[in-house]
């Protein structure tokens, strides 16, 4: 399933920061859309007002790699409370999936949720760990879940 096909299947969906900005979620939450994330798309297919939110059930170890991607990415690990319990910033873009040169790989972060943001965005720029970030659109993220995504 290409990204951009179950990005618009999504409603309207924000996140905000500590500072008031506001950034536009695609939500990644089977499998596939974890598997496939952002790989394949273009800059131009990819706001810096966009993010990419991996939706998971629980907290687990999260590491993310960077293969078939072309634009920088910040990379925010977020506990179930949306605080932030890591962040990769500027993390390079890899377009393919051939080595050398090396896919980069984040380290592992215990984590609920993991919100990728083009590098350099505003929403992004100032965030650090402990920041906590707030979900807008429904009380919570599981809710949106199901939502949107209805187990079958």
């Amino acid at each position: 399933m290409a990204m951009t096909a179950f990005a618009k299947q999504d409603p309207q969906v924000k996140m905000i920061n500590p500072k008031g900005e506001i950034i536009d979620l695609r939500l990644a939450i089977s499998s596939e859309e974890h598997q496939k994330g952002l790989s394949g798309l273009k800059p131009s297919q990819f706001g810096f007002n966009e993010g990419m939110l991996f939706v998971s059930e629980q907290m687990s170890p999260k590491k993310f790699w960077m293969p078939d991607t072309y634009f920088a990415l910040d990379i925010i690990f977020l506990d179930r409370n949306l605080k932030i319990v890591g962040i990769e910033k500027n993390v390079p873009f890899h377009p393919g999936f051939q080595e050398p040169p090396e896919i980069y790989r984040t380290k592992i972060y215990q984590a609920q949720y993991v919100l990728e943001c083009k590098s350099g965005s505003g929403f992004s720029g100032q965030l650090k760990v402990g920041d906590k970030l707030k979900f807008i659109g429904s009380k919570n993220l599981l809710e949106t879940k199901l939502k949107t995504r209805p187990s079958r």
